[in-house]
């Protein structure tokens, strides 16, 4: 597998105002790929941040949404952006779609939710893209409802996971049986560390079996990416760290 940075740990303002900086940093530490947020990416600077990905020698290994998978008016808006998103990530070289949602409350609104992302999956899938769903802890919350139901009443051809086994852990779950639950839909991995108290730390420093996690998923071809949310020693040692974390597991 190849190594990617979620670039949510350098935080809004350095996004707002220096993107480029930011691909240099990712380079810098060592990884392969970037994955950003779509509201991220300055639509007017395409061509600039393109050209800044090819000299730092990256790949767009993802392009992050987020959902409301049963607010009418947030689907709508949704399915309207779809084509913009489809043509960025083609005009990127980025096969990857990863959409996140907020965790919803019985299994009747995980089943709609589901039909939702089906539909999705279905343009994205129609366009040569890979479409995968982030979860946070709330989809693993009563035994994995929400994301066992997704699994369950999603057709794989037009939805993959990307598991993000920091929140799997603090969902109460064991990363290595959620990932063999969901067998080969799983597309590339998210890496997240928590503490003990469930706080954002740098991989390797908290309770995350990465070890158990990555003997299964070792062989798969796709993407381990890296995603702090919050630091506290610097975004750019955070990300150092990760990639090293990473590094260290494959060696």
């Amino acid at each position: 597998m190849k190594i990617a940075c979620q670039t949510i740990t350098f935080g809004d303002e350095w996004h707002r105002n220096d993107i480029f900086g930011i691909v240099q940093a990712v380079a810098s530490a060592g990884y392969q790929g970037i994955e950003t947020g779509f509201l991220r990416l300055d639509k007017n600077k395409t061509q600039e941040y393109k050209k800044c990905l090819q000299e730092n020698n990256l790949e767009q290994a993802g392009i992050h949404i987020g959902g409301n998978l049963i607010d009418p008016d947030f689907i709508k808006n949704q399915f309207d952006s779809v084509a913009e998103l489809i043509e960025l990530a083609k005009f990127l070289d980025c096969k990857n779609i990863f959409l996140s949602a907020a965790a919803l409350n019985s299994e009747e609104e995980y089943k709609f939710a589901a039909e939702n992302l089906n539909k999705l999956g279905k343009i994205i899938h129609e366009s040569g893209l890979v479409f995968s769903y982030h979860n946070h802890a709330g989809e693993i919350n009563n035994n994995c409802l929400g994301i066992y139901i997704y699994a369950d009443y999603t057709d794989p051809e037009y939805l993959s996971f990307i598991p993000d086994v920091g929140w799997v852990t603090v969902g109460g779950a064991d990363p290595a049986e959620v990932l063999k639950r969901l067998g080969k839909r799983v597309s590339n991995l998210h890496f997240k560390e928590f503490t003990q108290d469930n706080n954002f730390t740098e991989l390797g420093k908290g309770r995350v079996n990465f070890n158990g996690v990555y003997e299964i998923i070792k062989n798969i071809n796709g993407w381990i990416i890296a995603e702090q949310d919050v630091s506290s020693i610097g975004a750019e040692a955070s990300v150092a760290e990760n990639y090293r974390y990473i590094k260290s597991l494959a060696d």
